[in-house]
């Protein structure tokens, strides 16, 4: 017996989805065409590969063995099917790009904007995330490329080229009140809220450690947002809230927004671009890893 390769495709979005539902949606097909699909994957393997239930659809054990060499042939495959498209095409080709934010500031969008300008046979899919996800992604071969800010200690399984360092500082608004505090310290933050990353973020771990080592108590979160935006800026401009913000964000801010002289909690970051280790590098995505180092800056602060 053989496998379907459209059986394989949709076995691993029902993982990936936890749901044949959500699957059917995902790959625009009916319900039953899923399970019947995965039903001819068990066949295949031989055995159970998925339990179901009425909070949907789980590996067995048997079934996580399978997936993985399941994820990894369907990586490979991808792969062959763009060495032959660039075989066809050389300007042409597919590029999926994952970054941690899409304002001007991040690097990646101009190399982008030029390479759309001047490949316009190329079709590009922007994935934005956090960093975890987009890392998560590139090493299960869904993304050909990210790049991410990683702090230090920050584990990551993909590849890296660090390409640029970063400051982050924190900030307050012109004229909050504690400019005017002449022995800053983390205790004197107490009184004042925060923007901040998701809890499970790997910045927001790492501001919560230097806390931690310092004594002070943790930081009051009254705003959570997933990436240092136009949107949260604005409001730490119009607030007594406090925020982390990486210089290249900052530098369109200064004058409404300033960095405090807390030297405890100026952090540095790598930008890093990753890649699947095993990955067959694609003119685009050579291209784009060239220009991209070609255009680093110098090292923030």
């Amino acid at each position: 017996m053989t496998v379907s390769l459209s059986d394989l495709s949709a076995f691993l979005e029902v993982v990936r989805c936890g749901s044949v539902s959500r699957a059917a949606d995902v790959l625009g097909i009916t319900q039953p065409s899923v399970s019947k699909a995965v039903r001819r994957m068990e066949q295949f393997a031989g055995v159970p590969l998925l339990e179901r239930g009425i909070h949907g659809a789980r590996l067995t054990a048997d079934g996580e063995l399978f997936h993985e060499s399941a994820r990894r042939f369907d990586a490979q495959r991808f792969d062959l099917e763009r060495i032959a498209g660039d075989l066809r095409a050389r300007h042409a080709g597919l590029l999926r790009v994952g970054i941690t934010g899409a304002s001007s500031e991040n690097p990646a969008v101009p190399v982008l904007s030029d390479l759309v300008r001047r490949r316009p046979g190329m079709r590009l899919r922007l994935v934005i995330g956090k960093s975890d996800a987009l890392d998560s992604a590139v090493e299960q071969g869904a993304l050909d490329l990210a790049l991410v800010p990683a702090y230090a200690g920050q584990t990551l399984r993909s590849q890296r080229l660090d390409l640029a360092q970063d400051r982050v500082q924190v900030v307050a608004r012109q004229g909050h009140p504690l400019f005017q505090v002449p022995s800053l310290s983390l205790h004197s933050l107490e009184l004042y809220a925060w923007v901040m990353a998701p809890q499970h973020s790997a910045a927001r771990r790492h501001l919560f450690q230097v806390f931690e080592r310092e004594g002070a108590a943790l930081p009051q979160v009254a705003v959570e947002a997933d990436y240092t935006s136009d949107a949260a800026m604005g409001m730490v401009s119009t607030t007594d809230l406090l925020a982390m913000a990486p210089a290249g964000v900052l530098r369109s801010w200064l004058g409404r927004v300033m960095p405090l002289p807390l030297p405890a909690l100026e952090m540095h970051r790598v930008l890093t671009l990753l890649s699947r280790p095993t990955a067959h590098w694609s003119p685009l995505m050579t291209e784009f890893r060239d220009r991209l180092a070609a255009r680093r800056p110098p090292d923030a602060g």
